[in-house]
């Protein structure tokens, strides 16, 4: 079974379909580049756009 252990394991959910399938599975994951923005960045890109009003509409859980 591949096996995952670091920041990012929890995005990972990974079963075996066929049984011994993944055992020559070896690598390394890494976080794409682009992920890594600053935050005056993102802030300045959103500017870029009319703001939204928030809203909660019936069968939202979170609001």
């Amino acid at each position: 079974m591949f096996i995952v252990r670091d920041a990012d394991s929890s995005f990972f959910l990974c079963k075996e379909l066929i049984p011994g399938y993944l055992d020559d599975v070896t690598g390394v994951y890494q976080t794409p580049q682009g992920y890594y923005v600053k935050d005056e960045d993102v802030e300045e890109f959103d500017k870029a756009f009319p703001p939204k009003e928030k809203q909660k509409l019936p069968g939202q859980i979170f609001g």
